[in-house]
């Protein structure tokens, strides 16, 4: 082998061998845009702990405002400067805890609901044309009447309705968070998945809202290295278990 070959041989190798570095050292990065239902207990703090556990490295960005709706964000400077960082790989928009509800029951006379959500997916496509959006169905809760829907089971229905209806507008994926607290709910009764508000979610329940959202991401079960985040361990299992056979469909 000629001089100049050897030289075009190492090039091409040390190319590789770059790209195998950066792949191995690559960043995952995730915007979440929210507000209590996402801040309460560090869920983002959460899934950036389960990620490294699991031998992925990532970057949470947040803009998170207490009773902030998608419309609020839209005008949002911390929001907007966030969105504007751009190149995310996966984002999660998050609403006020009623609003997908009230859409899911009367979708025209709330049709401005799905507008503000499929604006603000499109402004996050500007900034990170390849990102992944997931609209978050968040969870029903005993506080103020069932947040005036009257059941467990209503609440969920419309929280589901309207969060599908508003992901689709918004051509955007549906974060099925909502399914697995009622899922959890039923079969775990002994787990609390909700603050003394009876609204607001507990440690264990950041920890479920964190594992389905992981696994979204990801794809694959979590492995016995997974991170209890300080919750107990056979609790910490149950929940990943019930993230699992939300997003995966594991029996």
């Amino acid at each position: 082998m000629n001089m100049k070959n050897l030289r075009a041989l190492l090039l091409c190798l040390a190319m590789l061998i770059n790209t195998a570095i950066h792949s191995v050292m690559a960043e995952d990065r995730v915007l979440c845009i929210g507000n209590s239902f996402t801040y309460v207990n560090d869920a983002p703090q959460l899934l950036t702990d389960i990620a490294a556990s699991q031998g992925h490295t990532m970057k949470v960005v947040s803009s998170l405002e207490g009773g902030y709706t998608l419309k609020r964000h839209l005008i949002h400077d911390k929001t907007l400067n966030a969105i504007s960082d751009g190149n995310f790989d996966y984002v999660f928009l998050q609403d006020q805890s009623q609003t997908p509800a009230y859409y899911g029951e009367a979708p025209r006379r709330c049709r401005l609901v799905a507008r503000d959500a499929k604006e603000l997916a499109n402004r996050v496509r500007i900034y990170s044309c390849n990102a992944t959006i997931w609209m978050e169905q968040t969870w029903a809760y005993e506080a103020y009447n069932y947040g005036s829907f009257g059941s467990w089971e209503q609440f969920d229905r419309m929280l589901h309705r309207g969060a599908k209806k508003m992901a689709h507008k918004a051509h955007a994926r549906l974060s099925p968070i909502g399914e697995a607290f009622a899922l959890c709910r039923l079969e775990h009764p002994e787990i609390n998945l909700y603050e003394a508000d009876c609204h607001h979610q507990s440690a264990s329940g950041a920890y479920l809202k964190a594992c389905v959202n992981y696994l979204l991401i990801y794809q694959q079960p979590f492995t016995s290295e997974a991170s209890n985040c300080n919750l107990d361990a056979q609790q910490a299992a149950t929940l990943r278990h019930v993230a699992e056979r939300t997003v995966l469909k594991k029996k």
